[in-house]
């Protein structure tokens, strides 16, 4: 009996020899109906598919290195770690994941990284040194995404343009009038959020000659509630000359805003607040953030272009990428439309 190939299969359907393959190795860019039409029609003909796993390319894998907790912030970084995942399929390259406890790492945890068969190593914002030390001796590319801390070393840091962003933001509440401003956020919490406090700081000080008076609220955050509702209230009861906050994220701003109404105060009327992410409730009506928009599918791309592109010894080799944010401009800060931006 004649063998059966991808191209009598393609002839019988009435569509190309390439379409036929993706759809029988459960490639993207096939719709559900043409890949079932493709795969009845193989079976009927009697393909041996054996044929075809035998000719599948060997994939390689690269180590997504996190803490369960951060598994816990799906709505932060799902969109990261399936960007990530789908840009290494492209190149047959496999996402396997090493969860550790952040607070409790161990000679295993280090061990197990030095003997890893990948081809690269991603660490997902925490980036304790044992381990990230320890994926540099390998030799292989290693990327830390929105890093905890800062570290020296031979790997890359991809972040966000925190510092710009919340420039830009506190720029845009001083055009539209505001003059006593308050910066709302953990004290020393991690790399980003020490950026988007110099950006508010930074941008205070080169406004001097407008007036500007800058104030800043740092709290303690072991604790992860993202708030420190009583110093809130009780500054804003004895400052009555502010009139605008920039938080250092969402949840703290969603927060801001809870204790904001407490005080029978209302936003953007007596306060006008920003926040940073964009998380899906920043959006919600009752609330209408105004915020910076995080490119996460972008930052995931990246960190998997970065180690394909080491593979194939086509990657320069950078310290840091930065990732351009843009801002987004809700009710929370009130009418802008007459206002210079």
């Amino acid at each position: 009996m004649k063998r059966v190939t991808i191209q009598d299969i393609a002839d019988k359907v009435g569509v190309t020899k390439g379409l036929v393959s993706r759809a029988l190795r459960g490639k993207y860019n096939v719709s559900e109906k043409m890949r079932e039409e493709i795969t009845g029609t193989a079976v009927a003909m009697n393909y041996d598919f054996g044929k075809l796993r035998a000719k599948t390319k060997k994939r390689g894998k690269c180590m997504l290195i996190m803490t369960s907790n951060t598994l816990l912030k799906r709505d932060y970084w799902q969109p990261i770690i399936r960007a990530i995942t789908a840009t290494l399929d492209e190149r047959h390259i496999n996402l396997e994941y090493l969860i550790y406890d952040e607070n409790g790492i161990t000679a295993d945890d280090v061990a197990k990284i030095k003997a890893m068969d990948v081809s690269g190593f991603i660490f997902m914002h925490n980036n304790p040194e044992t381990l990230v030390r320890a994926a540099e001796k390998t030799n292989l590319p290693v990327v830390v995404i929105d890093p905890k801390k800062v570290m020296s070393g031979r790997h890359l840091q991809i972040k966000y343009s925190n510092f710009n962003s919340v420039y830009d933001l506190t720029k845009l509440l001083i055009a539209c009038g505001h003059r006593d401003i308050l910066f709302y956020g953990p004290k020393g919490e991690s790399t980003s959020f020490n950026e988007r406090e110099q950006g508010f700081c930074v941008c205070m000080a080169d406004s001097e000659s407008q007036g500007v008076v800058a104030h800043e609220i740092l709290f303690e955050n072991s604790n992860g509630q993202y708030a420190d509702n009583e110093r809130f209230t009780q500054f804003l009861s004895c400052h009555d000359g502010v009139t605008a906050i920039v938080c250092a994220n969402d949840i703290i701003a969603i927060n801001a805003m809870k204790s904001i109404a407490k005080l029978n105060k209302k936003v953007p009327d007596d306060y006008a607040v920003v926040g940073f992410d964009n998380i899906s409730e920043s959006a919600f009506d009752n609330i209408g953030l105004t915020t910076v928009n995080v490119p996460r599918e972008e930052l995931g791309a990246e960190a998997a272009r970065y180690i394909i592109n080491h593979i194939n010894n086509k990657q320069i080799k950078y310290s840091q990428i930065v990732i351009d944010c843009e801002t987004v401009i809700r009710r929370s800060i009130g009418n802008i439309s007459s206002k210079e931006n």
